[in-house]
């Protein structure tokens, strides 16, 4: 096998994240070339197989030869490989020295000239730690390309520097998106956390061509091709890599005549962090932890959820409460009496259709209802259903609300209970049970297919009864 041929196939291989199998073709390829785009390939499975050395070293020599080539793949490959450096230096626990390179990474893509004494890394106290903070990473978008007009990554538009589309957009937005991690996480570090120091120079020393010796990759036993590789260790997901549909958050609803409740599910919510703005047709929710996208910090896109309502409310008298895996909003209807057919739809972001955002209301000092109506629903045929009594007409059903005997607690499940379809009576009571009585849905086409987890309230430990 040549080594052009092994070298397609190796990065073919990357591609279908068959990252053992690509090391030895990319090794051949190698022999007798300094491909960046070889090296780069190599680098990304060495990192996977958690040989972060090697990849290191992969990385910072396809930099060199990118450099040196000069061709219309430089560039490309240069900003590559400083956002590898950036990546492999934050499993280093170099956190300082990740930002840098990531920085330095943007700064390509920008256009900017590759020798530029930036002083990126000068960004130090008199302690040697590094002082860029989470906020001022986030603030960065001075330079962002393509907001400009024009541009198409010629000579000319990168040494504009003004803002034109430079052709690296992606890149530069992946290089910001991995800032935010970094900044995020040394935000939190201790003062004398070796973390905080930066040890890295823009352009790194050229490390000598060598093979380097691999971690040994245990054959699948019983496989009947070759081709199958052991899987590597699981690895966070990189910024921007976790579509939206997959980071929508669990929520369930029902509803009275007068209020919809939501819940909306999600782990580590901190209450006092959260940022909760009602208006006429949706919410705000933010900052909100993203169990498929960890890498998700307060401040950027994805740590918001904007929740269209399936019909109109009226903010003032609508509320909220948290616990640490639950927000719970209880909205008042703006037409008592009709019935939602959905709670409505989850935006990743913000939303350009809301209307005018009403501050939050604390569930605590929430006001008072509305004054409950009797309305009467729209003409509507009787519905077939599995009831002893027969169908029901709710032409027919007045929808005002009963009054509730004093001192009981549990009128309104029990009404709620009574007007609720069988479907949705074997939802409450499903959830119900299966919870121990923290959790009440009345979507059967969720819970029918899962075991509803109990959730207890905020500051309340469950514990297995022993008779």
């Amino acid at each position: 096998m040549s080594s052009t041929t092994a070298g397609q196939k190796g990065v073919e291989a990357v591609k279908n994240k068959q990252w053992a199998a690509a090391i030895p073709l990319l090794d051949k390829a190698l022999e007798d070339s300094n491909s960046p785009k070889w090296l780069l390939a190599r680098a990304q499975a060495n990192q996977q197989l958690n040989n972060l050395e090697a990849a290191l070293q992969d990385a910072e020599l396809a930099y060199h030869s990118a450099a040196e080539r000069g061709s219309g793949d430089s560039r490309k490959n240069m900003i590559e490989a400083q956002y590898r450096r950036a990546t492999l230096y934050f499993r280093l626990g170099r956190y300082a020295d990740s930002d840098c390179c990531a920085k330095w990474s943007m700064l390509l893509a920008e256009g900017r000239p590759a020798g530029e004494n930036d002083g990126v890394e000068k960004n130090v106290d008199e302690n040697g730690n590094y002082t860029v903070t989470y906020e001022q990473g986030v603030a960065d978008k001075e330079g962002q390309p393509g907001k400009g007009e024009g541009g198409n990554g010629n000579a000319l538009s990168l040494a504009s520097g003004s803002n034109l589309k430079t052709g690296f957009e992606t890149d530069w937005n992946r290089a910001y998106a991995w800032r935010t991690q970094t900044l995020g996480r040394l935000k939190h570090l201790p003062a004398d956390h070796p973390g905080r120091k930066v040890n890295v120079t823009k352009i790194p020393a050229r490390p000598e061509k060598r093979k380097v010796e691999q971690k040994p990759v245990q054959p699948v036993e019983d496989s009947d091709s070759e081709d199958e590789v052991v899987p590597a260790e699981p690895t966070a997901p990189e910024p921007g890599s976790v579509p939206d549909e997959k980071m929508k958050l669990r929520i369930d609803f029902y509803q009275s005549n007068q209020n919809v409740t939501i819940s909306v599910f999600a782990k580590d919510l901190k209450k006092d962090e959260l940022k909760v703005e009602f208006s006429s047709n949706s919410v705000r929710i933010s900052p909100i932890p993203r169990e498929a996208a960890p890498y998700v910090v307060p401040g950027t896109r994805e740590a918001t959820s904007t929740i269209i309502f399936g019909g109109e409310i009226v903010p003032e008298g609508s509320r909220w409460s948290a616990t640490p895996r639950k927000i719970e909003l209880v909205v008042q209807k703006k037409v008592p009496g009709v019935k939602w057919s959905t709670w409505g739809e989850e935006k990743i972001g913000e939303w350009d259709g809301a209307t005018e955002v009403v501050s939050s209301i604390p569930a605590a000092s929430a006001s008072p209802p509305a004054a409950k109506e009797n309305i009467k629903t729209a003409t509507a045929p009787a519905y077939p259903t599995s009831s002893k009594s027969g169908p029901k007409n709710w032409d027919k059903l007045e929808v005002g609300d009963e009054e509730e005997k004093d001192g009981d607690p549990n009128a309104f499940f029990k009404h709620l209970y009574k007007d609720a379809t069988p479907e949705q009576q074997r939802a409450m009571m499903k959830s119900f049970i299966e919870s121990n009585g923290t959790a009440l849905s009345t979507d059967w086409n969720d819970v029918s297919k899962r075991k509803v987890e109990m959730i207890p309230p905020e500051g309340v430990e469950p514990k297995k009864w022993e008779p």
